[in-house]
């Protein structure tokens, strides 16, 4: 009995190890997200991506620069959910998670980079 009691123990503190080993790898990906959505918000404000929609005087890089900035702004608002959701109902779908944080950080990522991208055309070039 004694023997199944230290088996059953040991696998718990495996599986809180494990979970604390988790918790800290999407701990660093909520980080990136938060700080790159609010780079997004930053970098959407200098460049005067903030307005609502383009008029009709306007040039079609602006009208994609804010498409990829809201893009980029979604995909880290979506990691920053998931994380959320994940770390506080289902705690045995966070090593599955890691994979789609990175892919949609990566999106957000580069969705931020072709948006300053356009903005910096619009700058120097219009």
């Amino acid at each position: 009995m004694d023997g199944d009691g230290g088996v059953v123990d040991q696998r718990r503190e495996e599986e809180l190890r494990e979970r604390r080993e988790e918790l800290r790898r999407l701990s660093v990906r909520f980080f990136v997200a938060v700080s790159l959505n609010l780079s997004a918000g930053v970098c959407k404000r200098v460049t005067g991506l903030d307005g609502s929609g383009t008029e009709n005087g306007d040039h079609v890089a602006l009208y994609w620069a804010k498409k990829f900035s809201r893009m980029a702004e979604i995909s880290c608002m979506i990691v920053i959910i998931q994380i959320v959701f994940v770390t506080v109902v289902m705690a045995r779908r966070m090593r599955s998670l890691r994979r789609d944080c990175d892919v949609q950080l990566v999106v957000g990522f580069i969705c931020l980079l072709v948006s300053l991208c356009f903005s910096a055309y619009l700058r120097w070039f219009v």
